[in-house]
């Protein structure tokens, strides 16, 4: 059905041919049919909608047209992408000796070219007849070489009667049928402003078209579709950027909770080991009772019971006693951090080797100064050391 065809030979300067880049392929595309590896033809859908709806809109009538857009070659592949399409004003002739392309014809199609697709070349045409026979074939053929010679240039073919569409390429002296094509969507105003302007005389000139009367809606459809699709786009990167934040929110709640509870612990052993303090000092105290006759006891004279009794006081007192890790806690909360100006040639692990003694604590000062990269350190910058 439809190959791609570059003439890499063809020297006519008014066609664009793109040599050397790579090709550039569109996104949004559909492969009809097999396409060959080296040979590719590409048609935006707007056009192709505007061929098969001028085409199946009178199905009786034999109809013409050229094809524009521009060929791109790239080492051995070529293609040609199909952008624009211009109806051919045959006339009345066209019912006596079927397709023809004269002078008039062409003039009328360069004006159209020139006033909607002044960026295009002509890579090709199309016709539309009720039934395809030898005969007529022989005539298309003739049609083709006349007027658009060169293996860059393809034919669309379609029979209304049949309901059959192709693509040719001339090879080797013959129009030869295309396997396939690739239809490719993007945002074509110059050919719905063509397809809109068609319409309007249409329904002035020759009555009410109803097939082209739904191309306004079916542009104004696919308008709508893909604006929906960028609005999802949208939504969904809004959506994911939302999440990123909410999750860097909880990792800090989630650190700032650690913290505060690291604190609340120290403190909390603080006060324990405060309030063991003052009540190792007050049960230091041991009274001692008068004797009868207003004379305190002497050691030797302390009766044998008071004597255990203040040996059972004092033994009961409590002494709380602290580890190492939680005077160490207590001290980091306690003690007010270092600030260390950072000078030439200072990186993270030797300040810490020279405040420290070693670099255990280099991913500690890094999470306390909350230090994005530690390989990036500016002269001048103050570094706390907890």
């Amino acid at each position: 059905m439809i190959e791609i065809i570059c003439n890499e030979e063809n020297s006519d300067k008014s066609k664009k041919v793109t040599r050397g880049a790579a090709v550039r392929r569109p996104k949004n595309i559909k492969q009809i049919g097999e396409v060959s590896s080296d040979k590719k033809i590409y048609i935006e859908d707007y056009a192709f909608t505007y061929i098969n709806s001028i085409a199946y809109n009178n199905p009786a009538d034999s109809q013409a047209g050229v094809l524009l857009g521009e060929n791109q070659i790239d080492g051995e592949e070529k293609c040609v992408f199909i952008k624009g399409i211009i109806k051919a004003k045959l006339g009345q002739e066209v019912e006596e000796k079927g397709i023809y392309f004269n002078e008039n014809v062409w003039n009328g199609i360069y004006s159209d070219i020139e006033k909607y697709f002044p960026n295009l070349s002509v890579v090709g045409w199309f016709a539309a007849i009720p039934e395809v026979t030898p005969e007529r074939m022989m005539k298309l053929k003739k049609i083709h070489l006349d007027n658009f010679a060169g293996t860059m240039k393809t034919f669309y073919l379609i029979d209304t009667v049949e309901k059959e569409e192709n693509f040719y390429l001339y090879e080797n002296g013959e129009l030869k049928k295309q396997k396939g094509y690739v239809c490719f969507y993007e945002r074509n105003y110059e050919m719905q402003e063509y397809m809109l302007e068609r319409r309007e005389r249409s329904s002035s000139e020759e009555g009410p078209d109803k097939v082209m009367k739904s191309i306004r809606n079916i542009i104004k459809e696919k308008e709508e579709l893909r604006e929906q699709k960028k609005s999802a786009r949208f939504m969904y990167g809004v959506s994911a950027f939302m999440v990123v934040v909410i999750l860097v929110i909880g990792i800090n709640l989630m650190n700032n909770y650690q913290k505060m509870k690291k604190f609340d612990k120290s403190i909390s052993s603080l006060m324990v080991q405060m309030s063991g303090n003052d009540a190792t000092k007050e049960d230091d105290v041991v009274p001692v009772n008068k004797l009868e006759g207003g004379v305190y006891p002497t050691e030797a004279e302390t009766p044998a019971e008071e004597t255990s009794v203040s040996a059972t006081a004092t033994e009961s007192v409590i002494v709380t006693t602290v580890t190492p890790e939680e005077e160490q806690t207590v001290a980091a909360t306690v003690k007010e951090p270092v600030i260390y100006t950072v000078k030439s040639g200072d990186t993270i692990m030797g300040i810490c080797k020279r405040y420290y003694g070693d670099t255990s604590k280099c991913k500690e000062v890094i999470a306390y100064n909350d230090i994005k990269d530690e390989n990036v350190l500016y002269i001048g910058q103050q570094i706390k050391l907890p």
